[in-house]
């Protein structure tokens, strides 16, 4: 038989069994879709987007320039632990404000008055 013809026969004979356990694969687990994705913006600086997947993720945000930047927003999910996460934002010249039950609060610091 000729080499290269015993060449291109096996060849053709890995990559239909690689190409076969490809497919058979599937999805991964844990795999989320996209039930949702909106978007917008238009050209005085305002935006807006938001999207939702089929694992109770989402996300959305909407923000305008007033004299700087102003975003609001969120998002939620599940975390490894099972727990519910939803987070709120505010960033505007304040900076960013986050809130959400998930976050830690800082212990409030003792203060004296001095005398000036």
């Amino acid at each position: 038989m000729n080499t290269g013809l015993t060449v291109a026969v096996l060849a053709f004979v890995v990559i239909m069994i690689t190409a076969d356990q490809r497919a058979s694969y599937g999805p991964p687990p844990n795999t989320a879709t996209i039930l949702q994705d909106k978007r917008t913006r238009n050209g005085y600086g305002e935006y807006s987007f938001q999207y939702e997947t089929s694992d109770g993720t989402a996300r959305q945000e909407s923000g305008s320039q007033n004299d700087g930047q102003v975003s609001q927003g969120g998002w939620r999910y599940t975390s490894p632990e099972g727990q519910h996460v939803d987070i709120t934002f505010l960033a505007d010249h304040g900076g960013y404000q986050p809130r959400g039950d998930v976050l830690p609060i800082a212990p409030a610091l003792p203060y004296q008055r001095s005398g000036n």
